[in-house]
């Protein structure tokens, strides 16, 4: 068998399972892009419930679809339509006291599309994230290894907190404030005044929590990178006989 020959068989061997590779890896990253969002409300809900201890009593689904084209028949400027679309809200779930007069909200959490996505966004990035490291080779010594393991432990855990808390929308009577991702630490006890002064920052902390998945994936594809070419160079390059 001459040297091409033996080099084709070792592409062929390294290459013949990507088919079944890729599939297992946008099954990881559409499962993570469906059940993260799905999850994350869940989680949050659970924590104001246990917060306040009581159960929501009320959901409200709204007409998001009808309301976005009326939306966009009232508003002329683009520049003003697209701020008030995505504010738009989905669903609503709370608690009313009836205690006084026609009641009050204590507390309610909402749904909202864009930040929905948002959210799903980062399950996918954090899917292929899984999907990578499940495919990658060992690292050969223990500082490789250890290094691997920090780097995507504080990336991703960082990255999906950052993405996913920022597009929270929780709402408490005791905060007095509107629906925010602020609201949402703030029922967790941390304090209110420090977390407002941040609000205005929710986009690109966001943003940077995508972007720490997004680094993490693609330091993850180098590494599986340099590992094929490790591959390819243990090839013997004499020819070998038939």
């Amino acid at each position: 068998m001459s040297t091409i020959a033996l080099h084709q068989h070792a592409d062929r061997g390294l290459t013949s399972p990507a088919a079944g590779k890729t599939a297992r890896r946008w099954s990881l990253i559409a499962s993570f892009a469906l059940a993260f969002p799905l999850i994350f409300y869940w989680f949050l809900l659970a924590i104001l419930v246990v917060k306040y201890g009581h159960l929501p009593n009320y959901v409200t689904p709204h007409d998001w679809i009808g309301n976005v084209l009326r939306i966009v028949k009232s508003t002329g400027s683009a520049a003003d339509m697209v701020p008030i679309i995505i504010d738009e809200w989905l669903i609503e779930a709370g608690r009313i006291n009836y205690d006084y007069g026609h009641g009050v909200v204590e507390w309610s959490f909402t749904i909202i599309p864009h930040k929905w996505g948002l959210v799903a966004l980062a399950g996918a990035l954090l899917g292929l994230n899984v999907a990578l490291l499940l495919e990658q080779r060992i690292p050969a010594t223990l500082a490789g290894k250890c290094i691997q393991a920090s780097r995507f432990g504080l990336l991703t855990s960082l990255g999906s907190f950052c993405a996913s808390v920022t597009n929270a929308t929780v709402f408490s009577v005791v905060h007095c404030a509107t629906p925010s991702w602020v609201g949402s630490l703030a029922v967790l006890g941390l304090d209110s005044y420090n977390l407002f002064a941040i609000e205005p920052f929710g986009p690109t902390i966001s943003v940077l929590g995508l972007a720490a998945l997004g680094i993490s994936a693609l330091l993850l594809l180098r590494d599986e990178r340099s590992s094929d070419a490790r591959a390819r160079a243990a090839i013997p390059q004499e020819a070998v006989p038939c």
